[in-house]
């Protein structure tokens, strides 16, 4: 073996020596420009568009952007996220978001049902205060003739 070919040998890592390496750039890569570079790249078309920036912009890593661009996409998504937090699972769902449709075409039977059961309540309580009504006339009559 020459000199050559020792000294080749001890500047070339281990496999152990490049996968530390390799754990240590991702580990030490922010947070942040981690997460971005997992994002598809309409999810961040839609952010660079939120943000003001051409959407062109999305197949840039984050460290590419300047100083500017990255504060205007971190306050996008601030604001995206505000805006995500409104709609839960619920909301989500299919027959919620075509629900406007049908109210065109009249009331839903559950609709119809809560008002039927709404206008049945509000009769009975309307009798039930004609009686106690009643009660109170009777009693202020029967007071009246008391003294």
């Amino acid at each position: 073996m020459n000199t050559a070919q020792v000294f080749e040998l001890v500047q070339q890592p281990s496999a152990a020596d490049r996968a530390l390496a390799e754990m240590r750039a991702q580990f030490g890569r922010n947070g942040t420009a981690s997460r971005w570079s997992r994002l598809p790249t309409r999810a961040r078309a839609v952010i660079c568009y939120a943000a003001g920036l051409s959407t062109t912009l999305a197949g840039r890593e984050l460290d590419q952007f300047d100083f500017e661009q990255q504060e205007a996409i971190r306050l996008a998504l601030g604001e995206l996220l505000a805006t995500l937090r409104e709609f839960d699972g619920s909301v989500l769902h299919r027959q919620e978001w075509h629900r406007t449709t049908r109210r065109s075409e009249g009331p839903t039977r559950s609709e119809q049902e809560q008002a039927e059961h709404e206008n049945k309540r509000r009769a009975e309580l309307n009798e039930q205060a004609g009686i106690l009504e009643g009660r109170i006339a009777a009693l202020r009559k029967a007071a009246g003739n008391g003294q």
